[in-house]
């Protein structure tokens, strides 16, 4: 359904950019029978007076108006504003509608479908796992230590009552397993990944805003 609506409003774009160009074209071209008109009254003119057999002027021709062009761009271009502030509306929106919960558990599924620990990238899976807990607790709690170590990371989420006891040893365990991983190349099983994507899964869950319990 979302794809139909992005084709519709790219089809709508596409009709306006096509108005606006025929309406440059013909706004143009009315311009320039106007300046064209006169010219050729001064001749008819010029001939008549050399003329002896008094042979009436003919009539100037009539001139296309222009006013009607411009006023299709404009609303050409105002269509295209509104449309473009309603995208960006209905955009702003859905980003403010996405927890911070909801944003890490569907990155969380996006990197289990990549099946990284089957296909023996360990490292990888620990470094996207360890990167999605580390942003969730940033917008979660509104930190800024994306850019920490473990342990400087750790600290600082030490030092707050945002976590409960139980929870801070679990983020650390979930940690420094990554930084294993990461680091000292350290080639987890399968199995042991896999339950490291549940316990992450479930730290989420457990210290989202919706669920205040305990891991």
């Amino acid at each position: 359904m979302r794809h139909d609506n992005y084709w519709i409003e790219d089809s709508f774009l596409l009709l306006l950019r096509v108005a606006v160009a025929l309406g440059l074209v013909f706004g143009f071209s009315s311009f320039g029978r106007a300046q064209e008109a006169p010219s050729s009254s001064r001749s008819l003119g010029t001939d008549a007076l050399r003329d002896i057999t008094g042979i009436e002027e003919a009539p100037p021709t009539p001139v296309r108006p222009w006013w009607p062009y411009a006023l299709a761009i404009a609303i050409a271009m105002t269509a295209s504003l509104l449309l473009a502030g309603w995208r960006y509306y209905r955009w702003s929106l859905g980003e403010t509608k996405e927890t911070p919960d909801a944003w890490a558990l569907t990155e969380m599924r996006r990197i289990d479908s990549l099946h990284l620990a089957d296909s023996g990238r360990i490292e990888q899976f620990h470094r996207l796992y360890s990167e999605v807990i580390r942003q969730y607790l940033e917008k979660r709690f509104h930190l800024r230590a994306s850019r920490q170590t473990t342990p400087e990371f750790l600290q600082t989420m030490g030092a707050s009552p945002l976590l409960t006891p139980l929870q801070r040893t679990a983020l650390k365990d979930f940690l420094e397993r990554c930084d294993l991983a990461k680091f000292a190349q350290v080639q987890f099983p399968i199995e042991e990944c896999r339950s490291l994507s549940q316990s992450a899964q479930l730290f989420v869950i457990q210290t989202s805003s919706d669920s205040p319990a305990t891991l």
